[in-house]
C-alpha cells in the first residue's frame, strides 16, 4: 500500500467546454480555470468521501496568465473599462482557487509556470514527506490567438488532470514517469486497467 499510483487521469480541450454542466459560475470563468476544473471534474473522484485537509493541488500553466491578460488589457479600450471579473483571473494560480472552492480542499498547492516535468516530481514529494494523502495535478497549455501573435507559440488550449495517492489500484508510478502528457496518455489508454488487475 506505500507505492503511490495514479488513481484518475483526463485530457480536456476547448472543444469539451461546450458539453460541461459545471454551473453559473464556470461561464464567468476565465478559459485557464474552465479548462483546468473541467480536466479535475473529468477525474470523476468523490473528493468529498476524503479527507479534504490532505489533499494537495499542484499545476503547471504552459504561457501563465497571458491569454487572460491580454484580455484584460485590451479592456482599456471597452467604454466600461477591463472587466473586475477577469482581473481575478490575472494570476496563473487563479485555477487553483476554483478547484480548490468547488472541491473545498484545503491541502498544500503550488502553481509553476513552464513545464509539466515539475508536477509528479512535486506532487510525490508532498506525499512522501506526509504532508498530503493524495495530489490533484493539473497541466494547462492554453495560448489563444492573441498570445500566439505576441509570443509566436501555435494556438493551443488543453489540460491534462492526475491523481496521485498511496495505494494498490491504479498505474503505478514509475521514477521516470515525469511528464503530464506521457501520464495521461498511459493512463488513459488502457495501461491504467491493465495495471490496476496486477
Amino acid at each position: 500500500m506505500n507505492k503511490l499510483v495514479i488513481s484518475a487521469a483526463s485530457a480536456v480541450t476547448d472543444a469539451d467546454l461546450a458539453t460541461a454542466k459545471m454551473g453559473s459560475r464556470f461561464g464567468r470563468m476565465d478559459l485557464l480555470s474552465q479548462l483546468a476544473l473541467l480536466s479535475v471534474e473529468s477525474l470523476g473522484i468523490e473528493f468529498q468521501t476524503m479527507d479534504c485537509s490532505r489533499i494537495g493541488v499542484c499545476m503547471s500553466v504552459c504561457a501563465g496568465s497571458l491569454a487572460t491578460d491580454i484580455q484584460y488589457w485590451k479592456g482599456q479600450r471597452e467604454v466600461c473599462g477591463p472587466s473586475p471579473t477577469l482581473f481575478a483571473y490575472t494570476l496563473p494560480s487563479s485555477a487553483i482557487g476554483e478547484i480548490a472552492i468547488r472541491y473545498r480542499l484545503t491541502g498544500p498547492n503550488l502553481c509553476f509556470v513552464g513545464s509539466d516535468a515539475v508536477l509528479i516530481p512535486e506532487a510525490r514529494d508532498l506525499i512522501e514527506r506526509n504532508e498530503a494523502d493524495g495530489c490533484i495535478c493539473v497541466a494547462c497549455n492554453v495560448i489563444t490567438a492573441a498570445a500566439s501573435e505576441l509570443i509566436g507559440i501555435p494556438p493551443k488550449a488543453q489540460a491534462r488532470a492526475a491523481f496521485l495517492m498511496r495505494g494498490a489500484n491504479g498505474f503505478a508510478l514509475a521514477e521516470n514517469h515525469r511528464d503530464m502528457e506521457s501520464v495521461c496518455a498511459l493512463a488513459c489508454a488502457g495501461e491504467f486497467a491493465r495495471n490496476s488487475a496486477r
